[in-house]
């Protein structure tokens, strides 16, 4: 068996052994209710940006910040259905 499987099996095995040992304390979380801010983008004339950048890289900035609003709107959605059952 190599050395790094050894290890491997010896740090479950102590894991194992450890976890078993300790009792479980239950924490309660609370989140914070605000919503988070809403992300600012610059003022910038779309056809000035595909100009400059190309149009692959465009789909790419686009897909991004796509990403940064969904992820907002994800966030402020958890948050909402979090401090409704509060």
């Amino acid at each position: 068996m190599k050395p790094i499987n050894v290890l491997k099996v010896l740090a479950l095995a102590v894991t194992f052994a450890v976890s078993g040992c300790t009792t479980t304390e239950y924490i309660h979380v609370s989140p914070e209710c605000t919503p988070p801010p809403t992300p600012v983008l610059p003022e910038v004339d779309q056809g000035e940006l595909w100009d400059a950048l190309g149009d692959e890289r465009y789909r790419e900035l686009e897909r991004y910040i796509n990403g940064v609003w969904a992820y907002s709107d994800e966030q402020g959605a958890m948050l909402k259905t979090l401090c409704e059952s509060e």
